[in-house]
């Protein structure tokens, strides 16, 4: 073990020396998070990989994709180590899994040779070349680590859409979950066209412009495409598909209730103009596991829907804070002085991470996952990451070596998951046996990662966690 850690440091050097003679900002200056960079390729490939034959084209082409990423990344960090490189140029050895992909969507998912060569070469360029532009693009924001696992988050996100949108065109979804996966994938391509248009055209961030920009786009292209793919109304099946039974209705108001509390303590908080401690921080994830639970015990789909609504919504928010667009753009830029911590920087990327995190799960595509993986990222980051930081901040007086967070800490983080777990074990939750001995290890050596690691919490803890109880 020490053999192999003294090694990863020696890696960990020479990558981080590579990007700072590129000029490429990294958010930490000692720690690149390497281990997280394959943990949304191994997700995928685990989540096809445990399917059983009922398996999806959906599930079996991000599945692919996942071993490629994961492939992409030892090209990545292969390409960094070499001395004297220049990062940001595009390299042979980013052909490696594009070559990977395009035979195996031509040999195992019977793709035509155009639409295989195609997919290949652009996982293959945005997993490894992309990650280095998003570092370029947004200096400071990211560890390589985390710019890697946001690149293939949305190169699998992209995947997934341009198969299954054409798919729902020829063959119009029946069952709700399939109707949410579409309207979710064409308004979240409705936000990332918005996001690219005004980072390329300055001449669409005045607010006329813009508001003209999101208002057409939604009236001309969003609403009339859903209409055509799911050969109905997607606004009149979203009111349908909330008001139809009163569990729905209920939870909706649930969730009414925890934004209006959510809502007042950012207002709150502006009004006082102090800066936000990490335990007022936490509150977010108290709300979210609030909102979280329930939603996944009784209302999956609804809680899956509602999930990619926010995103947007969360997305389209930050724009209107970046470009200081009123009436709302002073207010959020108040807000993101006072709420931001160390690893925000241009963007508020927590409160995306903490969404996403929490919801990564719920996005897999696969509707076999039992209750316990499904629940990776409230277990992690809702629970024990914030009963961690609560009980630390508090009471914690012996530090981890070489770290600011305590003991204490870490044993409250262990100790809430496990009430948690056996909780939902005594109400038969929990599968099996097997199953529950696995997530109390698991528990423990997630947290133990949480103790000792520099990376998000948000977007690191949820996969580690889901791995581990499902691999």
């Amino acid at each position: 073990m020490e053999i192999l850690t003294r090694h990863y440091d020696v890696l960990e050097k020479r990558i981080l020396s590579s990007l700072a003679g590129n000029d490429l900002r990294h958010r930490t200056t000692d720690c690149s998070g390497l281990w997280l960079g394959p943990l949304i390729g191994l997700s995928a490939l685990i989540t096809f990989l445990k399917e059983d034959t009922s398996y999806s084209e959906i599930c079996l082409l991000t599945g692919i994709a996942g071993g490629s990423l994961v492939i992409s990344c030892v090209c990545l960090y292969t390409r960094l180590m070499t001395a004297n490189v220049a990062a940001k140029d595009f390299h042979v050895v980013y052909f490696l899994p594009a070559i990977m992909l395009s035979t195996l969507f031509l040999l195992l998912a019977n793709k035509g040779l155009l639409v295989s060569v195609t997919w290949g070469l652009t996982v293959g360029s945005l997993s490894t070349w992309g990650v280095i532009q998003l570092m370029s693009n947004l200096p400071g924001c990211f560890t390589l680590g985390e710019a890697t696992a946001v690149m293939h988050g949305i190169v699998l996100f992209l995947l997934s859409t341009f198969t299954n949108l054409p798919l729902r065109y020829h063959l119009p979804p029946i069952h709700d979950n399939d109707i949410a996966t579409a309207i979710l994938q064409v308004i979240i391509l409705y936000i990332l066209a918005i996001c690219m248009l005004c980072a390329n055209f300055p001449k669409l961030r005045g607010p006329t412009q813009f508001y003209l920009l999101v208002i057409g786009m939604l009236l001309v292209i969003v609403l009339p495409a859903l209409h055509i793919i799911l050969d109905q109304s997607p606004v009149l099946w979203i009111l349908s598909f909330i008001f139809s039974t009163s569990d729905r209705i209920l939870l909706l108001l649930y969730w009414a209730g925890c934004l209006f509390i959510a809502s007042v303590a950012v207002v709150f908080q502006v009004l006082r103009n102090s800066q936000a401690t990490t335990s007022v921080r936490k509150i977010f994830h108290v709300l979210a596991v609030m909102v979280y639970i329930p939603g996944l015990i009784w209302q999956p789909t609804f809680l899956y829907l509602a999930s990619g609504v926010v995103l947007t919504l969360f997305s389209l928010i930050e724009l209107l804070r970046i470009l200081n667009l009123p009436p709302l753009g002073s207010f959020l830029q108040d807000g993101f002085s006072l709420f931001a911590d160390e690893k925000d920087s241009m963007i508020s990327l927590t409160p995306l991470y903490l969404l996403s995190g929490l919801s990564a799960t719920l996005w897999m595509p696969t509707e076999s996952m039992g209750l316990l993986p499904l629940m990776s990222g409230v277990l992690t980051i809702g629970i024990g990451d914030t009963s961690a930081s609560l009980v630390g901040s508090h009471w914690g007086k012996h530090k981890w070596m070489e770290s600011e967070k305590s003991i204490e800490g870490t044993i409250a983080c262990v100790v809430s998951q496990l009430i948690v777990i056996f909780g939902l074990a005594t109400f038969g939750y929990v599968e099996s046996t097997s199953l529950l001995v696995r997530s109390v290890c698991s528990v423990i050596l997630v947290s133990l990662v949480e103790a000792r690691t520099e990376q998000v919490d948000n977007l690191a803890l949820p996969f580690l966690m889901y791995l581990c109880l499902t691999f």
